[in-house]
């Protein structure tokens, strides 16, 4: 794995958010490398590394697989743990049994993802098994919240350090500066423009999660089809997804 700076929580969860999500994009039989490359991002981050120790403690990895089995009329199911930490021990162990070839990835989603090919089942593996492990790993690396039932409510706050913040500050900037140099806006348009785009900073500052996505969001849609914001507001957006705030 090349090497990559990591100074934070947020740049640690950002590694495995990578991995984890080219693993859920991927096509089922292209899976192995980056079930491997995941597995090896967990061990190369320290903070990774001993956060799945912890998640292990006092976890039995055989009875876990065990309980996640259930059947309805349907046939067999594949039902996760509600503990954030469990789940994340449960598919840690599961993706090591695809990787060293101990479990078949293929019989599990024949037995669990009832789909027609390879390909459905594996849609499904992601949406019943990767999908749920990657926010139980939000939730619980970034949150420390362990229990799935405790919802978002709970991750709507963070703390965005300044650091952070001095980085964006630029980018938001030349956002602004877009909106007050095009004379083809109306000026109620660009005070709304320039009103979203400080909120969505001031939404940073507080650290208030809901609101960076909401404003975020709000801020998507009144730019769809504008082509002079959308480099910036680009540059933006891949700052917030890499620290994990949208």
């Amino acid at each position: 794995m090349p090497e990559v700076k990591i100074h934070t929580k947020e740049d640690a969860y950002r590694l495995f958010d990578e991995a984890v999500t080219a693993l859920i994009n991927s096509n089922f039989i292209i899976t192995q490398k980056p079930i491997t490359d995941l597995l090896r991002c967990l061990v190369f981050s320290d903070q990774l590394r001993a956060f799945i120790t912890d998640c292990k403690k006092g976890v039995d990895y055989e009875s876990e697989l065990t309980a996640a089995v259930g059947r309805d009329d349907t046939g067999y199911l594949f039902l996760l743990p509600k503990s954030n930490k469990r789940i994340i021990a449960l598919v840690t162990g599961l993706l090591r049994d695809f990787d060293t070839g101990t479990r078949s990835l293929t019989s599990f989603m024949r037995d669990f993802c009832p789909a027609p090919d390879n390909n459905g089942r594996y849609k499904l593996f992601c949406e019943n098994v990767l999908l749920p492990y990657k926010k139980a790993f939000k939730q619980s690396f970034l949150y420390d919240i362990d229990s799935t039932d405790q919802g978002l409510d709970h991750e709507m706050q963070t703390v965005v350090n300044d650091t952070v913040l001095e980085s964006g500050a630029p980018l938001f900037a030349a956002l602004r500066t877009v909106f007050c140099g095009d004379n083809k806006l109306s000026q109620k348009k660009r005070d709304d423009l320039i009103f979203l785009t400080d909120g969505l900073y001031y939404a940073l500052e507080k650290g208030d999660l809901k609101l960076i996505k909401t404003v975020w969001t709000g801020m998507k849609l009144a730019l769809t089809g504008y082509k002079k914001a959308e480099r910036k507001f680009s540059d933006i957006s891949e700052f917030l997804a890499l620290y994990a705030l949208i």
